[in-house]
């Protein structure tokens, strides 16, 4: 049954790659709000779930590494979270840097550049981590894989509306199938492989950073377009359900 329910929601993370250009959550009018209620809950997720999960995987990790003598094992959990928050930070980084350039030369010709793939890559990285940890949230029983997918879920909408209007039709020709298949991807290499706790929960600390940086990028872009009261309102709001339910 955990392996079943881990499955159909990695098909639907899949599914807001493929499909997120038709998902109209409310008028278009609103879909900053939505977008920004979407931003909300994923930033909850992280403090409210993720990080105390975060402190008792750092925890087994440190005792699980007592005596091995690596550098550093009672941080090496939020070392990862600092390292996957920087480094989805340099890769949005660079495509802002770029993009003036790529709007003019490559892209308008339906070409994707060094940058672009980098960016498509990187997310492509992301997306399988997340739905490797989608198999052991199946694992420890439905509630904590509803929790993991609904915050996913919308992280993903958010990341693909964020990606489509960045790369346009190049996006939907070519980035949204290849997310979509490494999001199947790390499901698959998740179900039929097994890995260390230790490394399971450095992976862990890597993807509450990426959703960290992802969150902000997407609420805080320029030109004022974020939505204060949706997002507090979706912060809030699952807060309360992960508060009530654990």
């Amino acid at each position: 049954m955990d392996t079943l329910g881990s499955l159909v929601a990695v098909i639907l993370l899949a599914a807001t790659f493929i499909f997120g250009a038709r998902l109209e959550i409310g008028a278009k009018t609103h879909r900053r709000r939505w977008l920004s209620v979407a931003a909300g809950i994923a930033t909850a997720y992280v403090f409210v779930h993720l990080l105390p999960e975060m402190y008792e995987a750092q925890e087994a990790f440190t005792k699980a590494t007592a005596g091995s003598g690596l550098p550093f094992p009672e941080k090496r959990v939020y070392t990862s979270a600092l390292v996957g928050f920087v480094l989805l930070y340099a890769l949005e980084n660079l495509v802002s840097r770029s993009r003036e350039r790529r709007r003019e030369e490559r892209v308008r010709e339906g070409k994707g550049d060094l940058v672009y793939w980098f960016h498509i890559g990187g997310f492509a990285v992301y997306g399988g981590l997340v739905s490797y940890l989608m198999v052991d949230e199946g694992k420890r029983g439905l509630v904590f894989l509803v929790l993991y997918f609904v915050a996913m879920f919308l992280h993903f909408l958010g990341a693909d509306h964020s990606l489509r209007r960045e790369h346009g039709a190049l996006y939907d020709r070519r980035g949204k199938w290849a997310l979509a298949g490494a999001v199947l991807a790390g499901w698959v290499v998740g179900s039929f492989s097994s890995i260390p706790d230790t490394v399971l929960s450095t992976l862990q600390g890597f993807v509450g950073g990426g959703v960290v940086i992802n969150s902000m990028i997407m609420e805080l872009p320029k030109e004022n377009d974020g939505r204060f009261w949706p997002f507090c309102a979706g912060a809030a709001g699952y807060a309360l359900i992960v508060l009530s339910i654990t």
